[in-house]
């Protein structure tokens, strides 16, 4: 009779503590107020200087140089030169590979991005624009127009002719 008060008097504390739990988690389940600081402090994101951080070693090779797409069904292609390779230029899509390296994305607005990965390293490249340096177009002399040859009527050009070798 003590085994059966003593087993009885077990079961009604151990029936009593799941259920106080399940009250106390049943109130909080849905108060995600206490994760905020987590959120603000976002330590699964990329830092917020990422742009400026270095990229992986492989990423020197290539130079991504431009993009294309033949019509607007399909896919965008990139012009990626590998400088290791005799400065070879490759034209892949997304999900091509060029060696160990594959193509993850390519985005063209609003500025030329290129994804490529290697093993677990991932790089990103922009579009190389390079400003061109040089004068400036001549603009047309009114005083150097073009005249005709004296003797030369308009419309004929003189062929100059020689003889012999």
């Amino acid at each position: 009779m003590i085994l059966n008060l003593t087993v009885s008097a077990l079961l009604m504390a151990v029936a009593v503590v799941p259920s106080a739990a399940t009250s106390k988690t049943a109130t909080n389940a849905h108060d995600f107020s206490r994760y905020q600081i987590i959120l603000d402090r976002s330590p699964f994101s990329p830092p917020a200087g990422s742009a400026d951080a270095p990229q992986p070693g492989f990423s020197t090779r290539f130079s991504f140089i431009g993009t294309a797409q033949m019509s607007t069904d399909a896919p965008v292609m990139a012009f990626i030169q590998d400088k290791q390779d005799n400065n070879r230029i490759y034209c892949k899509t997304e999900g091509e590979s060029m060696g160990a390296a594959t193509v993850v994305a390519i985005s063209q607005s609003p500025r030329a991005k290129l994804v490529l990965k290697q093993g677990l390293e991932t790089a990103t490249l922009t579009l190389e624009t390079k400003a061109t340096v040089g004068p400036a177009p001549a603009m047309p002399n009114p005083e150097f127009e073009r005249r005709p040859i004296p003797g030369v009527p308009p419309g004929v050009r003189r062929i100059p002719f020689r003889r012999g070798g």
